[in-house]
């Protein structure tokens, strides 16, 4: 069976992607993106991640790259052409990475073709890279390298211009293998990972990174919305290596496993157990809300990859 591409127009076989070394997002790393998982095979808050694309690429100043209709129509395609390659108790993943299109070979050249590129594909999730963390916490690591500051590009513009997170990525698993990095910012606080945001729970009262200097993850919000119908407090603010060392609980969450708790931070053991008692409330009320085991899901499907 083959997995099918949405490649400038057309549904194609996704090794007939070919990308021109002179594209805009190659060049310059303009690419703005977005990844949408479903539940059940239908999407989780899609309008929600085209909305923040849309708001992306307004902000960057191509509001007429493409509109937030047209996308929801190609999402919509690349999943009925593929989701016959997903198990029936399985979900996957649809990302969508889009650029102002073929370039420029040299910088002082005008961009002739005004044509965006646009790629869009699923992905089966990777079970397999996370699952055990549900249970054992995943370690983080805070590198050296900092976040972007909010002052030199507002982190609510989701790109794939992450070299920071690379170098970053490639810190922490020189210090702990198993780790997700933890970035901060330039003046100590914590401010998410490469590709999640980042909660503690301290006395009851959930507490994740002010918004200013992050990607406002859906995921992140999603959690949020959880914890008001648990009645739990949600309070958004600078939170230091201090605050996460002594908290009871902290977790990450993104797209793919929703929540993961961490273990331990620098090699600080955070909390008396895997999961914490709200973290494990906050899964088990999303997997009610969505109709899925989350984390039975990723152990079943784990075990076949």
């Amino acid at each position: 069976m083959e997995r099918l591409v949405y490649f400038n127009g057309k549904m194609v076989p996704e090794e007939e992607v070919k990308i021109s070394v002179f594209d805009i997002g190659f060049m310059y790393g303009a690419t703005f993106m977005e990844a949408v998982r479903t539940f059940n095979h239908e999407y989780f808050k899609l309008y929600e991640h085209l909305d923040r694309l849309d708001k992306t690429i307004r902000y960057v100043g191509l509001d007429t790259l493409v509109s937030k209709k047209e996308m929801e129509d190609i999402f919509n395609m690349v999943l009925e052409k593929n989701i016959h390659l997903t198990d029936k108790d399985d979900d996957c993943w649809v990302c969508a990475n889009i650029t102002p299109g073929v370039g420029f070979p040299h910088p002082l050249m005008k961009q002739k073709d005004l044509t965006p590129t646009i790629v869009v594909y699923s992905v089966g999730l990777p079970h397999k890279e996370y699952v055990k963390y549900y249970t054992e916490g995943r370690p983080a690591v805070t590198p050296i390298i900092r976040n972007i500051p909010p002052q030199c590009m507002d982190p609510r513009c989701k790109t794939r211009s992450r070299l920071h997170y690379f170098i970053a990525k490639r810190e922490a698993l020189e210090k702990d293998s198993e780790s997700f990095t933890l970035l901060l910012d330039i003046n100590g606080n914590i401010t998410e990972s490469s590709g999640s945001n980042f909660f503690i729970v301290s006395n009851g009262i959930l507490y994740t990174s002010t918004p200013h200097n992050i990607l406002n993850g859906i995921s992140r919000q999603t959690v949020i919305e959880l914890a008001r119908e648990l009645s739990m407090p949600v309070h958004e603010r600078d939170i230091s290596l201090y605050d996460a060392y002594n908290a009871d609980e902290a977790f990450f969450t993104t797209t793919s496993y929703c929540i993961l708790p961490i273990s331990k931070i620098n090699n600080i053991k955070v909390g008396k157990q895997i999961p914490g008692d709200l973290t494990k409330k906050l899964l088990d009320l999303w997997s009610k809300k969505v109709g899925v085991d989350i984390v039975g899901q990723a152990q079943k499907f784990a075990r076949v990859e």
